[in-house]
């Protein structure tokens, strides 16, 4: 399988312009505001997948400006600023939700590299289990949340310990942007996650090819270069293409196809 797949294993997102698109871009907000808010007050993780949106950015089954989403992670540390005792804006290492390896028993921490690490083997085994049991088709239904939750109390309960399992960069760039903590080691984690997502990516298109979203993928329907740009951006494909206002580039990719195969009969 490679990216000439015309029937590729994921489905891919509606354009920016879609109703869908806005609904979902809300909901996703929300969650990780709550997510990021509730998180910031217990002791346990307490995540949401914005290193899967990350992955799916990449592969080309969603529009980039969904990214817009890690907005919900600074608005929930502000949200926890407002409504928590003794927590403010900019007050340091102390604020909610903040993270940073943990220390052992002589009061050695993790270096960079093993914090880098954990963090990309546990993000990656949860982007994993999302895409095989909730992208992929044909999935596994119902037992898709299950599955989602048994990975990540694995992943929480060996590496939560050392590093809090934030296997979420909305989750480690809202506590840092609102009450400035993590100072040395908030990038680590960002990275760390933002690789483990390239690595799914990679994985799971080799498997299954590109989605159409992706320029690799676009450009062999005759997509200019620009063109190709633009529909990772906003998910809108060339008005030349399209029939309909609803339609979406997967659409409009199997009519091509369909018309093509016509033709050559």
């Amino acid at each position: 399988m490679g990216t000439s797949n015309d029937n590729p294993l994921f489905t891919n997102y509606a354009s920016i312009t879609s109703r869908t698109f806005i609904a979902s871009l809300v909901v996703e907000f929300l969650g990780t505001m709550l997510f990021s808010f509730l998180g910031s007050t217990v002791q346990e993780p307490l995540l949401a997948p914005f290193g899967l949106t990350v992955s799916t950015l990449l592969c080309g089954y969603y529009p980039l400006l969904h990214a817009l989403l890690v907005a919900g992670g600074i608005f929930g540390s502000l949200l926890a600023a407002g409504l928590l005792p003794n927590t403010y804006i900019g007050m340091g290492s102390g604020g909610a939700g903040c993270f940073k390896p943990a220390l052992d028993d002589s009061g050695r921490g993790l270096s960079h590299g093993q914090l880098f690490g954990w963090e990309v083997l546990m993000t990656f085994v949860l982007i994993s289990t999302v895409f095989a049991c909730g992208i992929a088709r044909p999935g596994h239904g119902s037992l898709t949340p299950l599955a989602v939750g048994l990975s990540l109390t694995a992943c929480a309960g060996t590496g939560g310990k050392w590093t809090g399992a934030a296997l979420n960069p909305a989750r480690v760039i809202g506590p840092a942007a609102v009450f400035h903590c993590s100072q040395e080691h908030w990038w680590v984690y960002v990275l760390a996650e933002l690789l483990a997502a390239l690595f799914a990516c990679g994985v799971f298109s080799f498997v299954g090819g590109f989605g159409p979203l992706c320029p690799l993928k676009s450009r062999e329907l005759g997509l200019t270069a620009g063109e190709s740009l633009r529909l990772w951006l906003d998910g809108q494909p060339p008005v030349r293409l399209v029939r309909g206002r609803d339609e979406t580039m997967q659409d409009a990719a199997h009519r091509l196809r369909t018309d093509d195969a016509k033709a050559a009969a």
